[in-house]
C-alpha cells in the first residue's frame, strides 16, 4: 500500500554530536526532515540544524521549535540566512513563544500578548526572509531593515509551533506550517484542524500544512510507556498550556498533575511494528499532513532506532 506521507524524525539535543550523527542515519534511512528542538535553556536547535546542513545533503532540516522572546526577529533572519544558505530549498525555520511560566521566570521577560507578539515576529521574518525589506512600527517591534544587494531572499517557509485554537488560528492566517505536539488523533480532527483551517479561512489563503509531532516507543509493555511518558512530560508539568490543551481534548490530567492511562494511549504510539505503522497512519487520517516522530528508546536504542526509521520510510514511500 502507498500512502506517501511526508515524514520526519524529532531529536533533542543535548548531546549536539549525538543529534548531528542521528540526522547523518535518517537521511541515509530516507527520512524527509529532521526537526530539532531548542529547550529555553539548553543546546540552541537552530545552531545544530546549521551544523547539519554543512555535513548532509538531501534531508530536510527544520528548527523545531526555535523560542522567539530572547531573540530579536532581525537576529533570528541573520541566523536562518545561514541555514538556508548552507541547505538550499531544504531548511525550514520553526518558532515558537514557548510558555509565559518559562519566558518570565527563566529569562526575566514580559510574556505580554503571545499571539500579537508572534504575528509582528512572523511579519518581520516574512519581509526579510522573503521580500527582502521590512519597514514596521509595532507595539512590540520596530524594524526598518533590508538585505544587503548580494543577498537574496530564500523564501524560508515558516513554520509556527502552536497548540491551542487561537495559536492554531494564527498558524493558519500567516505561517507556512503549524507544528502540534502531545496530541493524539482525536485533538487534530475535532479541535487543530478545524482552527488551521479557520484560520486559513480569515486570512482568504490556503490552509498550511498540520505537522504532529509524536512519540513512538517500540514496545507492547504499556507500565515501560507509562515510565517514559511521566519522565518526558515531567517539563511540562508546570506549564498551564499543556494542561489546557490536554483538557479541551478530554483528558484531563490526574489530581496528582500526571497524565492519566489514557491521555498516555493516546498521545503516545507504541506497539509492535506493524501498529506503530498503522496508529501512524491512523494520525494522518485524523488530519496530520505531516507527521515527526520522537522516537524514544526502551531497551535496545540501536535496534528500536532502526526499526522505527524502517516505519517511516515505509509510510513515506
Amino acid at each position: 500500500m502507498t500512502t506517501g506521507i511526508p515524514v520526519g524524525i524529532v531529536l533533542f539535543p543535548p548531546p549536539t554530536r549525538s543529534v548531528l550523527e542521528a540526522i547523518t542515519r535518517a537521511e541515509r534511512a530516507g527520512i524527509g526532515t529532521a526537526w530539532v528542538p531548542s529547550w529555553p535553556v539548553g543546546p540552541d536547535g537552530l545552531s545544530i540544524v546549521t551544523a547539519a546542513a554543512a555535513r548532509t545533503s538531501d534531508i530536510g532540516l527544520a528548527s523545531g521549535i526555535s523560542i522567539t522572546y530572547p531573540s530579536h526577529p532581525l537576529a533570528r533572519v541573520n541566523q536562518a540566512l545561514v541555514a538556508a544558505e548552507l541547505a538550499p530549498g531544504r531548511f525550514r525555520l520553526g518558532i515558537g513563544a514557548s510558555h509565559r511560566e518559562r519566558i518570565e521566570e527563566q529569562y526575566g521577560l514580559p510574556f505580554g500578548k503571545p499571539l500579537a507578539h508572534l504575528r509582528e515576529y512572523v511579519a518581520v521574518l516574512r519581509g526579510m526572509l522573503w521580500d527582502g525589506r521590512v519597514d514596521m512600527d509595532g507595539e512590540y517591534y520596530r524594524v526598518h531593515a533590508a538585505l544587503p544587494p548580494m543577498v537574496t531572499p530564500p523564501r524560508t517557509p515558516i513554520v509556527l509551533g502552536a497548540l491551542r485554537k487561537n495559536m492554531l488560528r494564527l498558524a493558519g492566517e500567516i505561517s507556512d506550517g503549524a507544528m502540534l505536539t502531545s496530541s493524539g488523533p482525536s485533538y487534530v480532527r475535532s479541535i487543530a484542524r478545524p482552527a488551521l483551517a479557520e484560520g486559513a479561512r480569515l486570512a482568504q489563503r490556503p490552509r498550511p500544512p498540520l505537522i504532529v509531532a509524536a512519540s513512538v516507543l517500540l514496545t507492547d509493555d504499556f507500565a515501560a510507556v507509562r515510565q517514559a511518558a511521566h519522565a518526558g512530560s515531567a517539563h511540562q508539568a508546570d506549564l498551564a498550556t499543556y494542561g489546557k490543551m490536554f483538557q479541551e481534548a478530554g483528558f484531563p490530567l490526574t489530581a496528582r498533575g500526571l497524565m492519566s492511562d489514557e491521555l498516555i494511549h493516546e498521545i503516545f504510539v507504541y506497539g509492535d511494528q506493524e501498529t506503530i505503522h498503522r496508529r501512524l497512519l491512523e494520525l494522518n487520517e485524523a488530519g496530520a499532513d505531516e507527521i515527526a516522530v520522537n522516537f524514544v528508546p526502551v531497551t535496545d536504542p540501536v535496534r528500536e532506532e532502526a526499526a522505527v526509521l524502517e516505519i517511516l520510510a515505509e509510510l513515506s514511500s
